[in-house]
């Protein structure tokens, strides 16, 4: 499960989150310094409360909705989140602060709370909790309205609802520790900003359902998830799955849509062209470790569901698909095999002849020697060169790495009965 979190997108939204709350703090203690629970709040004084409380709920989205963009940089499109967010937030703030002020109110009553009358700080807490996950709740649905995403809406209501609770039960425990004062409620609303935007991460990560990583180009390590019906990829910045820095990629290059549980990768660059496993496509069906060429960019294309059976597999260490000789079809004999040659044995028992006096490569791309169809093997991964009498495994600066009698090699000799293994796609080699 950790592989597929996208770490740098929750530090960010968390970071966001932070300086949201940290920021919203100044015209919250500008409307609350000085005035008590117990005593009449004037019209006057209860409009201010309201614009300072819908400013820290704008400010607290509109930095978590900036951050959907995985960006520092303040371009146009962060900008453009970061008003979207702070507007749709602000504007819901002002239900929700009404609701939850209701509910507080009541709670404060229920435990003897009143005018010139402290009550139970039992409820004081309780009524403070309960009065942040509505707040918080209200304020994730908002940062999923921000987003143009119907399931984001629901996700982020949810990580708000859990940010709410984290950071209203923090907020007594720092006043109580600190003593109270200014400083205690910069520390609470600071770190109930970042309780919300880590939580809403948190439950946007692992409610996703397919993802792209970029494996090779600028923003190697960048992961993009696929959400709504179709998500579009290219160098604008406006793109969900934005491949910058590289004029390969067009504006609009290419779009993923969503039909029920299937993704559909289709090309919208007449020249420049989109690859899928290295082969040219206008449109075609994605599936688990689909590699997909734009420009200088290799992206990985992943599947929740079958990335769980993926690693299930793997955890059981069970056979990976079968390689196919790319010279002869499937179903012909080896030809180096029946003349005593040095050959390979994969999982299921199929023979792979490898050249005399040359080097035979193997890997994902179709010009190799042997093609290896596995999400862990390169697409040049290794080669095995034989020469008088002795044959020898050259790893080809596979990402996955080739091992032999499950040792990392760069390059080694092979005896009659090693086991060779490209990233988690296991031989055997018979001299």
């Amino acid at each position: 499960m950790n592989g597929t979190l996208n770490r740098r997108e929750l530090m960010m939204k968390a970071i966001a989150g932070l300086a949201g709350g940290a920021l919203g703090w100044l015209p919250v203690e500008l409307a609350t310094n000085g005035h008590s629970l117990t005593e009449v709040e004037t019209n006057a004084s209860l409009y201010f409360t309201y614009f300072a409380m819908c400013t820290l709920s704008g400010l607290i989205g509109g930095f978590i909705v900036a951050a959907e963009g995985q960006q520092i940089e303040l371009t146009p499109e962060t900008r453009s989140r970061f008003l979207r967010g702070f507007i749709i937030c602000a504007i819901i703030a002002i239900g929700s602060n009404f609701i939850s002020n209701f509910i507080f109110g009541a709670i404060l009553a229920a435990g003897g709370w009143s005018v010139n009358h402290p009550g139970s700080m039992a409820f004081l807490v309780i009524g403070r909790i309960t009065s942040w996950i509505v707040m918080g709740g209200l304020l994730g649905a908002g940062v999923g309205i921000a987003t143009f995403s119907i399931p984001n809406i629901g996700k982020g209501g949810l990580g708000g609802v859990i940010g709410g609770f984290v950071g209203g039960a923090l907020f007594d425990l720092i006043n109580y520790l600190s003593g109270g004062g200014l400083p205690a409620r910069l520390i609470g609303l600071s770190l109930i900003g970042l309780a919300i935007g880590l939580a809403i991460g948190l439950v946007q990560e692992l409610t996703k359902a397919a993802w792209i990583v970029v494996e090779r180009g600028r923003l190697r390590g960048r992961q993009y998830r696929i959400e709504g019906a179709r998500a579009s990829i290219g160098r604008a910045e406006e793109n969900p799955i934005g491949l910058f820095g590289d004029q390969g990629v067009q504006p609009r290059h290419a779009i993923v849509e969503r039909s029920g549980k299937d993704y559909v990768l289709k090309n919208l660059a007449v020249a420049a062209g989109t690859m899928v496993n290295g082969s040219r496509i206008e449109s075609v069906a994605l599936h688990e470790g689909d590699r997909i060429n734009i420009g200088g960019y290799e992206l990985v294309f992943h599947l929740r569901q079958a990335a769980g059976q993926a690693q299930a597999s793997l955890a059981t260490r069970a056979p990976a698909p079968a390689p196919v000789a790319a010279p002869a079809p499937a179903a012909a004999p080896a030809a180096g095999v029946a003349n005593g040659g040095p050959y390979l044995i994969d999982a299921s028992g199929q023979r792979y002849a490898l050249k005399r006096d040359a080097s035979t490569t193997l890997g994902r791309a179709l010009d190799n020697d042997i093609v290896v169809n596995h999400s862990s093997v390169s697409r040049h991964h290794a080669a095995i060169e034989s020469q008088y009498g002795s044959t020898k495994v050259r790893d080809l600066s596979s990402q996955n790495g080739t091992f032999v009698s499950e040792r990392r090699v760069t390059e080694a000799y092979l005896s009659d009965g090693d086991s060779v293994r490209l990233g988690d796609a296991p031989f055997t080699f018979r001299a």
